[in-house]
């Protein structure tokens, strides 16, 4: 008894395997920690929340030790990034249903601001397809929020130039109201 042979038609399905799991893994976006320190999870619209959340649930994916504003109908959480480099969020509700989100990002430096809003960009178009420039200045998408079934709009500024340091806005809101 001899041990089969592998033929070759086994290498070469063997090769082309680890050939297009290599392309793949080198085509997957690598994220930078700022976008996903704000980010938080690529769940949901954002960190993990979506537009028609109650207040419970957001506080749930928050961190209490960051939060500066406990209202009823408001949350406002203050983080930082690193040395100079900082966010906030704010959570509006009304009738115990979340229906705005806002992140303000702030960054000593205008480049690191512009190549994270470029990453939400990028990620957004990936989600909810091609974006559209509005003539205020914001980037926006469309989408429905799985909760209250609303159309929910995606907006994103990068304003770097016109505060004098690394900004940008992300504000995700119900559109029925």
């Amino acid at each position: 008894d001899q041990p089969r042979s592998r033929g070759l038609g086994d290498v070469y399905k063997r090769q082309i395997i680890i050939m297009v799991l290599a392309v793949i893994s080198a085509c997957t976006t690598k994220r930078s920690d700022f976008f996903k320190a704000i980010n938080k999870t690529e769940k949901e619209h954002i960190r993990g929340v979506e537009i028609g959340a109650d207040l419970k649930t957001v506080k749930a994916v928050e961190d209490n030790a960051f939060l500066i504003d406990d209202q009823p109908q408001y949350l406002h959480y203050d983080y930082d990034i690193s040395m100079g480099n900082s966010y906030t969020v704010t959570y509006d509700f009304y009738e115990k249903e979340l229906y705005e989100i806002e992140i303000a990002a702030y960054f000593d430096l205008a480049e690191d601001a512009k190549k994270v809003a470029q990453e939400f960009t990028e990620y957004y178009n990936d989600n909810y397809g091609k974006n559209k420039l509005e003539q205020d200045g914001f980037t926006t998408w469309r989408t429905t929020s799985s909760i209250t079934k609303k159309p929910v709009e995606v907006a994103l500024k990068e304003d770097s130039e016109k505060h004098g340091y690394g900004y940008f806005v992300i504000k995700i809101y119900d559109l029925s109201e």
